[in-house]
């Protein structure tokens, strides 16, 4: 019950932190467009300078590490190919070719780095184990967002982008927070951690004030409303984070003694966040169903108040 308080809390702590963006937009001193100027600042600034901050003062690389993030990595970017798949039969129903696609979106790509991530370090504390996981799959879902992501939007495979990516601003912090790591320049200059903690502070505040703003320009009764929404949280919020976990107990029964509790709770966190932010931005940028990836998006996160907490306390009396 502890656990499930714990989590809880800090969700309803996270949703919160979006209401200042709401009042912002509803007040009329901001509209709703002014989000993408803050998601460019967060996209750009504080979700690298967060991966910097994490790899540069929180990562001993060791063989074991190396091995670690090896399983991280092929784990991660095999199940969001068995969700890709999945969710293509799992949407049949929806004949219209956009809202299909989007619907497969919304299943398959999480909110783990402006959600998963920031959520991680209030419950897990940003030295553990488990942001190291995070770190990994976040760069995982950024690329396949980039590639898989923008063809399910699009429909069209003439729009992926290899460039976006793989020069994706995650992707290189990571690798820069690597260098700087094994030359030990937080040693020599100890004032670049700070430097970089100053920036990083920006991401949980910032990407709740946007979802707020977006909030916003919907009305809650027509959120509610829809069946599509439902379908997708079913899947997204529960049906695939468990199925994710489960084949994790199993691997670690059959004696993959490299996959620990930190492992398994770092691919929890990933896989059990809402539906990821960018499904509206690339759904204006690629011709997608705007309505529908803003709707099961916010709806997503709105019943992740329930679901994450519920399904983290199943998980942490198994653990």
């Amino acid at each position: 019950m502890e656990a499930l308080l714990s989590m809880f809390k800090n969700v309803v702590l996270f949703v919160a932190l979006a209401v200042p963006g709401y009042l912002l937009v509803k007040t009329k001193i901001l509209n709703s467009a002014s989000s993408g100027v803050l998601s460019k600042l967060l996209m750009y600034f504080g979700m690298p300078f967060l991966i910097l901050s994490g790899t540069v003062n929180n990562i001993l690389f060791n063989k074991e590490l190396i091995i670690t993030i090896a399983l991280v990595a092929m784990v991660g970017i095999a199940f969001t190919f068995v969700m890709f798949f999945a969710s293509k039969p799992l949407s049949a129903m929806e004949g219209e070719e956009k809202a299909n696609g989007m619907m497969r979106f919304c299943m398959t790509f999480s909110n783990n780095g402006f959600l998963g991530i920031p959520l991680a370090v209030a419950v897990f504390g940003a030295n553990s184990p488990v942001m190291t996981v995070l770190v990994i799959l976040n760069i995982i879902t950024n690329i396949l967002m980039y590639t898989l992501g923008i063809y399910l939007v699009s429909g069209d495979k003439s729009k992926i982008s290899l460039k976006k990516a793989f020069l994706n601003p995650v992707l290189i912090a990571f690798i820069i927070g690597v260098i700087l790591n094994l030359l030990k320049v937080n040693t020599y200059v100890p004032e670049i951690s700070t430097f970089f903690s100053h920036f990083s502070g920006i991401v949980t505040p910032l990407s709740m004030t946007i979802l707020g703003m977006k909030m916003a320009e919907i009305k809650f009764t027509s959120l509610f409303k829809s069946w599509r929404m439902y379908y997708v949280c079913g899947l997204k919020l529960i049906l695939f984070p468990c199925v994710i976990v489960a084949l994790l107990f199993a691997l670690k029964k059959f004696g993959a003694n490299i996959i620990d509790n930190s492992m398994i709770l770092g691919f929890f966190i990933a896989f059990a966040m809402p539906t990821a932010g960018l499904a509206s931005t690339f759904a204006d940028g690629f011709g997608g169903d705007t309505e529908n990836a803003v709707s099961m998006t916010l709806g997503t996160t709105v019943l992740s108040i329930i679901t994450i907490p519920v399904l983290y306390w199943v998980l942490s009396y198994l653990l």
